[in-house]
Protein backbone atom coordinates (compact mmCIF):
# COMPACT_ATOMS: atom_id res chain seq x y z
CA UNK A 1 0.00 0.00 0.00
CA UNK A 2 1.41 3.33 -1.07
CA UNK A 3 1.91 5.87 1.77
CA UNK A 4 -0.22 8.99 1.78
CA UNK A 5 -0.09 12.43 3.44
CA UNK A 6 -2.36 12.63 6.48
CA UNK A 7 -3.37 15.35 8.89
CA UNK A 8 -3.49 14.87 12.69
CA UNK A 9 -6.03 12.13 13.48
CA UNK A 10 -5.11 9.99 10.42
CA UNK A 11 -7.36 11.71 7.85
CA UNK A 12 -5.91 12.57 4.41
CA UNK A 13 -5.56 16.31 3.84
CA UNK A 14 -7.19 18.14 0.93
CA UNK A 15 -3.83 18.69 -0.77
CA UNK A 16 -3.01 14.98 -0.40
CA UNK A 17 -6.37 14.11 -1.92
CA UNK A 18 -5.67 16.29 -4.94
CA UNK A 19 -2.20 14.75 -5.45
CA UNK A 20 -3.76 11.31 -5.08
CA UNK A 21 -6.36 12.13 -7.73
CA UNK A 22 -3.65 13.22 -10.17
CA UNK A 23 -1.58 10.05 -9.66
CA UNK A 24 -4.65 7.79 -9.90
CA UNK A 25 -5.79 9.38 -13.18
CA UNK A 26 -2.54 8.22 -14.81
CA UNK A 27 -2.97 4.70 -13.46
CA UNK A 28 -6.61 4.61 -14.53
CA UNK A 29 -5.79 5.57 -18.12
CA UNK A 30 -3.57 2.47 -18.38
CA UNK A 31 -6.25 0.23 -16.87
CA UNK A 32 -8.88 1.63 -19.24
CA UNK A 33 -6.74 0.77 -22.26
CA UNK A 34 -6.29 -2.72 -20.85
CA UNK A 35 -10.03 -3.17 -20.46
CA UNK A 36 -10.64 -1.93 -24.02
CA UNK A 37 -8.04 -4.27 -25.56
CA UNK A 38 -9.66 -7.66 -26.40
CA UNK A 39 -6.33 -9.44 -25.90
CA UNK A 40 -6.43 -8.61 -22.21
CA UNK A 41 -9.99 -9.76 -21.52
CA UNK A 42 -9.04 -13.33 -20.60
CA UNK A 43 -6.24 -12.11 -18.36
CA UNK A 44 -8.59 -9.57 -16.78
CA UNK A 45 -11.24 -12.23 -16.06
CA UNK A 46 -8.58 -14.49 -14.55
CA UNK A 47 -7.22 -11.65 -12.44
CA UNK A 48 -10.65 -10.80 -11.04
CA UNK A 49 -11.34 -14.47 -10.32
CA UNK A 50 -8.17 -14.52 -8.22
CA UNK A 51 -9.21 -11.29 -6.49
CA UNK A 52 -12.63 -12.76 -5.70
CA UNK A 53 -10.96 -15.80 -4.18
CA UNK A 54 -8.60 -13.59 -2.16
CA UNK A 55 -11.44 -11.47 -0.81
CA UNK A 56 -13.52 -14.43 0.43
CA UNK A 57 -13.14 -15.52 4.08
CA UNK A 58 -11.16 -18.69 4.64
CA UNK A 59 -13.49 -20.36 7.13
CA UNK A 60 -16.88 -18.66 6.98
CA UNK A 61 -19.55 -19.58 4.46
CA UNK A 62 -19.47 -17.17 1.51
CA UNK A 63 -22.81 -15.39 1.00
CA UNK A 64 -23.31 -14.39 -2.63
CA UNK A 65 -23.92 -10.73 -3.39
CA UNK A 66 -27.48 -9.75 -4.38
CA UNK A 67 -28.10 -9.19 -8.10
CA UNK A 68 -27.54 -5.58 -9.22
CA UNK A 69 -30.49 -3.22 -9.58
CA UNK A 70 -30.56 -2.21 -13.26
CA UNK A 71 -32.77 0.23 -15.18
CA UNK A 72 -32.83 1.15 -18.87
CA UNK A 73 -33.69 4.43 -20.66
CA UNK A 74 -37.44 4.81 -21.10
CA UNK A 75 -38.21 2.03 -18.63
CA UNK A 76 -41.63 2.49 -17.00
CA UNK A 77 -42.51 2.05 -13.32
CA UNK A 78 -42.22 -1.49 -12.02
CA UNK A 79 -42.83 -3.30 -8.79
CA UNK A 80 -40.12 -2.31 -6.32
CA UNK A 81 -38.66 -4.11 -3.40
CA UNK A 82 -38.64 -2.00 -0.20
CA UNK A 83 -34.87 -1.43 -0.40
CA UNK A 84 -35.19 -0.28 -4.04
CA UNK A 85 -37.84 2.38 -3.38
CA UNK A 86 -35.31 5.19 -2.75
CA UNK A 87 -32.82 4.12 -5.46
CA UNK A 88 -34.80 3.05 -8.52
CA UNK A 89 -36.49 6.45 -9.20
CA UNK A 90 -33.08 8.18 -9.21
CA UNK A 91 -31.52 5.63 -11.57
CA UNK A 92 -34.60 5.74 -13.83
CA UNK A 93 -34.41 9.54 -14.03
CA UNK A 94 -30.70 9.61 -14.92
CA UNK A 95 -31.10 6.77 -17.43
CA UNK A 96 -33.95 8.66 -19.14
CA UNK A 97 -32.07 11.97 -19.35
CA UNK A 98 -28.64 10.58 -20.28
CA UNK A 99 -29.98 7.70 -22.43
CA UNK A 100 -27.61 5.32 -20.67
CA UNK A 101 -28.60 2.22 -18.65
CA UNK A 102 -27.89 2.57 -14.93
CA UNK A 103 -27.19 -0.14 -12.36
CA UNK A 104 -26.45 -0.34 -8.64
CA UNK A 105 -24.21 -3.12 -7.28
CA UNK A 106 -24.12 -4.14 -3.60
CA UNK A 107 -21.11 -6.18 -2.48
CA UNK A 108 -21.06 -8.52 0.52
CA UNK A 109 -17.35 -8.16 1.32
CA UNK A 110 -16.74 -4.61 -0.03
CA UNK A 111 -15.19 -5.98 -3.22
CA UNK A 112 -17.11 -5.41 -6.45
CA UNK A 113 -15.32 -6.16 -9.75
CA UNK A 114 -15.70 -3.46 -12.41
CA UNK A 115 -18.37 -4.16 -15.02
CA UNK A 116 -18.27 -3.36 -18.74
CA UNK A 117 -19.12 -0.09 -20.42
CA UNK A 118 -22.66 -1.20 -21.35
CA UNK A 119 -24.03 1.04 -18.56
CA UNK A 120 -23.09 3.37 -15.73
CA UNK A 121 -22.44 1.00 -12.84
CA UNK A 122 -22.63 2.36 -9.28
CA UNK A 123 -20.98 0.19 -6.59
CA UNK A 124 -22.09 0.92 -3.02
CA UNK A 125 -19.45 0.87 -0.25
CA UNK A 126 -17.03 -1.19 -2.35
CA UNK A 127 -13.71 -1.11 -4.19
CA UNK A 128 -12.56 -2.61 -7.51
CA UNK A 129 -9.90 -4.50 -5.51
CA UNK A 130 -10.39 -6.46 -2.25
CA UNK A 131 -10.03 -4.22 0.84
CA UNK A 132 -9.12 -7.33 2.86
CA UNK A 133 -7.23 -10.50 2.02
CA UNK A 134 -9.16 -13.68 2.86
CA UNK A 135 -11.47 -11.59 5.02
CA UNK A 136 -8.77 -11.20 7.71
CA UNK A 137 -5.85 -8.99 6.65
CA UNK A 138 -7.03 -5.40 5.95
CA UNK A 139 -5.37 -3.82 2.94
CA UNK A 140 -7.52 -0.65 3.07
CA UNK A 141 -8.37 0.93 6.40
CA UNK A 142 -11.59 2.71 7.34
CA UNK A 143 -11.60 6.44 8.08
CA UNK A 144 -14.16 8.77 9.61
CA UNK A 145 -16.26 10.67 7.06
CA UNK A 146 -18.79 12.86 8.91
CA UNK A 147 -19.96 14.60 5.69
CA UNK A 148 -20.30 13.41 2.11
CA UNK A 149 -21.40 15.78 -0.67
CA UNK A 150 -22.28 18.31 2.05
CA UNK A 151 -24.75 15.93 3.71
CA UNK A 152 -24.16 14.65 7.27
CA UNK A 153 -23.77 10.87 7.42
CA UNK A 154 -25.72 8.84 9.94
CA UNK A 155 -24.01 8.19 13.27
CA UNK A 156 -22.60 4.66 13.31
CA UNK A 157 -22.58 4.48 9.49
CA UNK A 158 -20.09 7.30 8.90
CA UNK A 159 -16.99 5.17 8.21
CA UNK A 160 -15.56 5.15 4.69
CA UNK A 161 -12.89 3.23 2.80
CA UNK A 162 -9.68 5.22 2.80
CA UNK A 163 -8.47 6.62 -0.55
CA UNK A 164 -5.31 5.05 -1.94
CA UNK A 165 -3.31 4.03 -5.03
CA UNK A 166 -3.22 0.27 -4.64
CA UNK A 167 -2.99 -1.76 -7.83
CA UNK A 168 -6.36 -1.79 -9.58
CA UNK A 169 -7.84 1.20 -7.72
CA UNK A 170 -9.82 3.79 -9.65
CA UNK A 171 -9.38 7.54 -9.88
CA UNK A 172 -10.68 9.51 -6.86
CA UNK A 173 -13.96 11.46 -6.93
CA UNK A 174 -13.93 14.53 -4.69
CA UNK A 175 -17.01 16.27 -3.34
CA UNK A 176 -17.39 20.02 -2.94
CA UNK A 177 -15.48 19.97 0.37
CA UNK A 178 -12.44 18.21 -1.13
CA UNK A 179 -13.17 14.84 0.53
CA UNK A 180 -12.56 11.66 -1.48
CA UNK A 181 -16.03 10.08 -1.49
CA UNK A 182 -15.69 7.69 -4.46
CA UNK A 183 -13.67 6.39 -7.37
CA UNK A 184 -14.30 5.92 -11.08
CA UNK A 185 -12.90 3.15 -13.21
CA UNK A 186 -14.06 2.65 -16.80
CA UNK A 187 -17.84 2.91 -16.69
CA UNK A 188 -17.95 2.23 -12.94
CA UNK A 189 -18.58 4.65 -10.08
CA UNK A 190 -17.53 3.39 -6.65
CA UNK A 191 -19.01 4.86 -3.46
CA UNK A 192 -16.51 4.66 -0.59
CA UNK A 193 -19.17 5.07 2.13
CA UNK A 194 -22.35 3.14 2.90
CA UNK A 195 -24.88 5.08 0.86
CA UNK A 196 -27.77 2.67 1.51
CA UNK A 197 -27.26 2.77 5.29
CA UNK A 198 -27.98 6.50 5.61
CA UNK A 199 -31.17 8.24 6.66
CA UNK A 200 -33.91 7.32 4.14
CA UNK A 201 -34.58 10.96 3.28
CA UNK A 202 -30.91 11.53 2.34
CA UNK A 203 -30.27 8.35 0.29
CA UNK A 204 -31.71 9.72 -3.01
CA UNK A 205 -29.92 13.05 -2.52
CA UNK A 206 -26.57 11.35 -1.82
CA UNK A 207 -26.96 9.13 -4.89
CA UNK A 208 -27.88 12.09 -7.11
CA UNK A 209 -24.92 14.17 -5.96
CA UNK A 210 -22.60 11.17 -6.34
CA UNK A 211 -23.79 10.74 -9.94
CA UNK A 212 -23.50 14.49 -10.58
CA UNK A 213 -19.84 14.36 -9.49
CA UNK A 214 -18.94 11.01 -11.06
CA UNK A 215 -20.71 10.81 -14.43
CA UNK A 216 -18.65 13.69 -15.94
CA UNK A 217 -15.55 11.56 -15.29
CA UNK A 218 -17.06 8.80 -17.44
CA UNK A 219 -17.81 10.98 -20.45
CA UNK A 220 -14.77 9.93 -22.54
CA UNK A 221 -15.47 6.25 -21.97
CA UNK A 222 -19.23 6.59 -22.62
CA UNK A 223 -18.61 8.58 -25.79
CA UNK A 224 -16.15 5.96 -27.08
CA UNK A 225 -18.13 2.84 -26.16
CA UNK A 226 -21.74 3.99 -26.74
CA UNK A 227 -21.28 6.74 -29.30
CA UNK A 228 -22.93 9.38 -27.10
CA UNK A 229 -22.59 13.08 -27.79
CA UNK A 230 -20.46 14.60 -25.04
CA UNK A 231 -22.21 17.96 -25.45
CA UNK A 232 -25.62 16.34 -25.11
CA UNK A 233 -24.55 14.45 -22.00
CA UNK A 234 -23.15 17.66 -20.48
CA UNK A 235 -26.46 19.47 -21.10
CA UNK A 236 -28.33 16.60 -19.48
CA UNK A 237 -25.98 16.60 -16.50
CA UNK A 238 -26.40 20.37 -16.08
CA UNK A 239 -30.17 19.93 -16.05
CA UNK A 240 -29.89 17.06 -13.56
CA UNK A 241 -27.62 19.07 -11.26
CA UNK A 242 -30.12 21.93 -11.17
CA UNK A 243 -32.86 19.41 -10.46
CA UNK A 244 -30.76 17.91 -7.65
CA UNK A 245 -30.26 21.27 -5.97
CA UNK A 246 -33.99 22.04 -6.20
CA UNK A 247 -34.78 18.68 -4.59
CA UNK A 248 -32.11 19.33 -1.95
CA UNK A 249 -33.75 22.61 -0.95
CA UNK A 250 -37.15 20.92 -0.76
CA UNK A 251 -35.70 18.03 1.27
CA UNK A 252 -33.99 20.40 3.70
CA UNK A 253 -37.23 22.38 4.10
CA UNK A 254 -39.16 19.16 4.79
CA UNK A 255 -36.59 18.02 7.35
CA UNK A 256 -36.60 21.47 9.01
CA UNK A 257 -40.39 21.29 9.27
CA UNK A 258 -40.18 17.77 10.71
CA UNK A 259 -37.53 18.94 13.20
CA UNK A 260 -39.70 21.92 14.15
CA UNK A 261 -42.69 19.65 14.74
CA UNK A 262 -40.56 17.22 16.74
CA UNK A 263 -39.27 20.13 18.83
CA UNK A 264 -42.79 21.41 19.50
CA UNK A 265 -43.93 17.90 20.44
CA UNK A 266 -40.95 17.48 22.77
CA UNK A 267 -41.72 20.84 24.38
CA UNK A 268 -45.35 19.86 24.88
CA UNK A 269 -44.35 16.54 26.38
CA UNK A 270 -41.90 18.35 28.64
CA UNK A 271 -44.58 20.80 29.78
CA UNK A 272 -47.00 17.92 30.41
CA UNK A 273 -44.36 16.15 32.49
CA UNK A 274 -43.67 19.36 34.43
CA UNK A 275 -47.39 19.76 35.09
CA UNK A 276 -47.61 16.20 36.35
CA UNK A 277 -44.62 16.72 38.64
CA UNK A 278 -46.02 20.02 39.92
CA UNK A 279 -49.40 18.44 40.67
CA UNK A 280 -47.63 15.64 42.56
CA UNK A 281 -45.48 18.13 44.45
CA UNK A 282 -48.47 20.33 45.35
CA UNK A 283 -50.39 17.29 46.62
CA UNK A 284 -47.37 16.22 48.68
CA UNK A 285 -46.94 19.72 50.13
CA UNK A 286 -50.65 20.01 50.89
CA UNK A 287 -50.50 16.70 52.75
CA UNK A 288 -47.53 17.98 54.71
CA UNK A 289 -49.21 21.29 55.53
CA UNK A 290 -52.37 19.52 56.66
CA UNK A 291 -50.32 17.20 58.85
CA UNK A 292 -48.67 20.23 60.45
CA UNK A 293 -52.12 21.81 60.94
CA UNK A 294 -53.30 18.64 62.69
CA UNK A 295 -50.27 18.78 64.93
CA UNK A 296 -50.96 22.45 65.73
CA UNK A 297 -54.57 21.53 66.56
CA UNK A 298 -53.51 18.59 68.76
CA UNK A 299 -50.84 20.63 70.53
CA UNK A 300 -53.28 23.52 71.06
CA UNK A 301 -55.86 21.13 72.44
CA UNK A 302 -53.32 19.57 74.79
CA UNK A 303 -52.32 23.06 75.87
CA UNK A 304 -55.95 23.97 76.59
CA UNK A 305 -56.58 20.72 78.45
CA UNK A 306 -53.47 21.29 80.51
CA UNK A 307 -54.64 24.79 81.28
CA UNK A 308 -58.09 23.46 82.33
CA UNK A 309 -56.54 20.85 84.60
CA UNK A 310 -54.26 23.49 86.08
CA UNK A 311 -57.21 25.79 86.82
CA UNK A 312 -59.18 22.87 88.28
CA UNK A 313 -56.34 21.98 90.60
CA UNK A 314 -56.12 25.63 91.56
CA UNK A 315 -59.85 25.59 92.41
CA UNK A 316 -61.03 27.73 89.49
CA UNK A 317 -64.18 26.74 87.56
CA UNK A 318 -64.30 26.40 83.76
CA UNK A 319 -66.05 29.38 82.19
CA UNK A 320 -66.90 27.52 78.91
CA UNK A 321 -70.41 27.26 77.55
CA UNK A 322 -72.32 24.04 76.96
CA UNK A 323 -72.21 22.14 73.66
CA UNK A 324 -75.86 22.88 72.90
CA UNK A 325 -75.40 26.63 72.95
CA UNK A 326 -72.23 26.25 70.79
CA UNK A 327 -74.24 24.44 68.07
CA UNK A 328 -76.91 27.16 68.16
CA UNK A 329 -74.23 29.82 67.75
CA UNK A 330 -72.88 27.92 64.71
CA UNK A 331 -76.30 27.92 63.08
CA UNK A 332 -76.52 31.65 63.72
CA UNK A 333 -73.30 32.43 61.81
CA UNK A 334 -74.18 34.59 58.74
CA UNK A 335 -74.20 32.48 55.61
CA UNK A 336 -74.71 29.15 57.47
CA UNK A 337 -78.05 27.42 56.91
CA UNK A 338 -77.50 24.25 58.90
CA UNK A 339 -75.02 22.86 61.44
CA UNK A 340 -74.72 19.28 62.65
CA UNK A 341 -72.24 16.99 64.42
CA UNK A 342 -71.49 13.56 62.92
CA UNK A 343 -68.59 11.11 62.57
CA UNK A 344 -66.12 13.17 64.55
CA UNK A 345 -66.69 16.41 62.67
CA UNK A 346 -68.93 19.48 62.60
CA UNK A 347 -70.69 19.82 59.26
CA UNK A 348 -71.98 23.22 58.08
CA UNK A 349 -74.14 23.86 55.02
CA UNK A 350 -73.93 27.39 53.58
CA UNK A 351 -76.38 29.55 51.68
CA UNK A 352 -75.63 30.13 47.95
CA UNK A 353 -72.31 31.93 47.64
CA UNK A 354 -72.08 34.86 45.21
CA UNK A 355 -68.85 36.71 44.43
CA UNK A 356 -68.13 39.70 42.22
CA UNK A 357 -65.07 40.02 40.01
CA UNK A 358 -64.32 42.68 37.38
CA UNK A 359 -67.82 44.13 37.86
CA UNK A 360 -69.60 40.81 37.18
CA UNK A 361 -71.35 38.60 39.80
CA UNK A 362 -70.74 34.85 39.71
CA UNK A 363 -72.78 32.10 41.36
CA UNK A 364 -70.45 29.58 43.06
CA UNK A 365 -73.22 27.55 44.74
CA UNK A 366 -73.80 26.00 48.15
CA UNK A 367 -70.96 24.47 50.14
CA UNK A 368 -70.58 21.84 52.84
CA UNK A 369 -67.85 22.80 55.30
CA UNK A 370 -66.52 19.96 57.46
CA UNK A 371 -64.53 20.91 60.59
CA UNK A 372 -62.81 17.75 61.85
CA UNK A 373 -61.86 17.55 65.49
CA UNK A 374 -58.31 16.56 64.49
CA UNK A 375 -57.84 19.89 62.67
CA UNK A 376 -58.64 18.90 59.05
CA UNK A 377 -60.85 21.20 56.98
CA UNK A 378 -62.78 20.00 53.92
CA UNK A 379 -65.06 22.19 51.78
CA UNK A 380 -67.20 20.60 49.04
CA UNK A 381 -69.35 22.38 46.47
CA UNK A 382 -72.82 20.82 46.57
CA UNK A 383 -74.35 22.46 43.49
CA UNK A 384 -71.84 24.02 41.06
CA UNK A 385 -68.69 21.92 41.14
CA UNK A 386 -66.48 22.17 37.99
CA UNK A 387 -64.65 18.87 37.64
CA UNK A 388 -62.14 18.62 40.51
CA UNK A 389 -62.62 22.32 41.38
CA UNK A 390 -65.13 23.27 44.09
CA UNK A 391 -64.08 26.94 44.22
CA UNK A 392 -61.35 29.07 42.62
CA UNK A 393 -59.27 28.30 45.73
CA UNK A 394 -60.50 24.74 46.47
CA UNK A 395 -59.31 21.62 44.59
CA UNK A 396 -60.94 18.26 45.33
CA UNK A 397 -62.32 19.50 48.61
CA UNK A 398 -58.97 20.81 49.89
CA UNK A 399 -58.98 24.59 50.44
CA UNK A 400 -55.85 26.61 49.83
CA UNK A 401 -56.09 28.58 53.06
CA UNK A 402 -52.70 30.26 52.73
CA UNK A 403 -51.78 32.45 55.71
CA UNK A 404 -54.97 31.69 57.67
CA UNK A 405 -54.34 27.94 57.88
CA UNK A 406 -52.36 28.17 61.11
CA UNK A 407 -55.00 30.41 62.70
CA UNK A 408 -57.80 27.99 61.74
CA UNK A 409 -55.81 25.09 63.22
CA UNK A 410 -55.39 26.96 66.50
CA UNK A 411 -59.10 27.87 66.66
CA UNK A 412 -60.08 24.24 66.11
CA UNK A 413 -57.58 23.16 68.75
CA UNK A 414 -59.22 25.52 71.23
CA UNK A 415 -62.71 24.28 70.23
CA UNK A 416 -63.59 27.76 68.96
CA UNK A 417 -65.72 26.39 66.12
CA UNK A 418 -67.88 29.53 65.79
CA UNK A 419 -64.86 31.76 65.13
CA UNK A 420 -63.43 29.18 62.70
CA UNK A 421 -66.76 28.98 60.85
CA UNK A 422 -66.94 32.76 60.48
CA UNK A 423 -63.40 32.87 59.02
CA UNK A 424 -64.13 30.01 56.59
CA UNK A 425 -67.43 31.50 55.37
CA UNK A 426 -65.58 34.73 54.72
CA UNK A 427 -62.91 32.68 52.85
CA UNK A 428 -65.64 31.29 50.54
CA UNK A 429 -66.62 34.85 49.61
CA UNK A 430 -63.05 35.78 48.66
CA UNK A 431 -61.37 35.22 45.27
CA UNK A 432 -57.82 36.32 44.47
CA UNK A 433 -56.68 36.14 40.81
CA UNK A 434 -53.04 35.81 41.91
CA UNK A 435 -53.66 32.57 43.82
CA UNK A 436 -56.70 30.85 42.33
CA UNK A 437 -56.51 27.37 40.86
CA UNK A 438 -59.33 28.04 38.36
CA UNK A 439 -60.59 31.45 37.19
CA UNK A 440 -63.90 32.49 38.74
CA UNK A 441 -65.16 33.36 35.25
CA UNK A 442 -65.58 29.61 34.65
CA UNK A 443 -68.59 29.62 36.98
CA UNK A 444 -71.98 30.88 35.70
CA UNK A 445 -72.81 34.54 35.99
CA UNK A 446 -75.60 35.45 38.38
CA UNK A 447 -78.47 37.77 37.57
CA UNK A 448 -78.71 40.19 40.47
CA UNK A 449 -82.50 40.17 40.43
CA UNK A 450 -82.99 36.38 40.24
CA UNK A 451 -80.24 35.04 42.52
CA UNK A 452 -80.01 35.49 46.22
CA UNK A 453 -77.00 34.99 48.33
CA UNK A 454 -74.13 36.75 50.01
CA UNK A 455 -72.38 38.94 47.49
CA UNK A 456 -68.75 39.72 48.04
CA UNK A 457 -66.18 41.53 45.91
CA UNK A 458 -62.63 40.55 45.17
Amino acid sequence: MVGEDTASGGKPTASANRRLAARSCDMNDTSNHALQNPRHRVLTATWHALLTLASAPLWDRVVPAPPPLRVHPGEGPSSMHPHDAAIRPVLTRYAAVLQVPMSLHTARNRYSPPAGADAVHVHNFALPTPPTVFGAWPRVRLVDLPLAHGIPLKSGVHRALAPGTQLGRGSPILDGDGHVVGEHLGGNLYCLFDLLGQQPAWVPMLLRRHLDCGVPCLLPRLAAERGLSAERVRDGLRHLREETETLMRACRATLRQASREAYVLACREGVAEDLRLLHSEITFLEDGVEEMARRVTADTRRLREGDLRLRTLQGRADGGEGGGRELERLQAVPGVCQASVQDGRISLTTAPILVEHAGRPYRLGRFQVDLHFNGDVRMRNLTNRLGPYDHPHIHQGRPCLGSIREGIAKLLGEFQFVAAAEVLVDFLHTVNPADWRLAVSQWPEAAREADRGFLATT
